[in-house]
C-alpha cells in the first residue's frame, strides 16, 4: 500500500528502493517462494517495467 502512495505522489525512486530493501529482507527472512517474497518480487518487477 505504501508504495502505490509513493507511486501517486511521484515519489517513484522512492519507491523503487523501498521494493529492493523489501525484497531484501524476504529473502534473507524467507525462503524465495514464500508469499511475501513473491509479492515483494512482484512490486521489484512492476518497478523495472518486467
Amino acid at each position: 500500500m505504501l508504495l502505490v502512495v509513493l507511486v501517486e505522489l511521484g515519489r517513484d525512486a522512492e519507491a523503487r528502493v523501498r521494493a529492493a530493501t523489501a525484497l531484501d529482507a524476504c529473502l534473507a527472512s524467507f525462503d524465495p517462494d514464500h508469499r511475501r517474497t513473491v509479492e515483494a518480487r512482484a512490486s521489484l518487477d512492476r518497478f523495472n517495467g518486467a
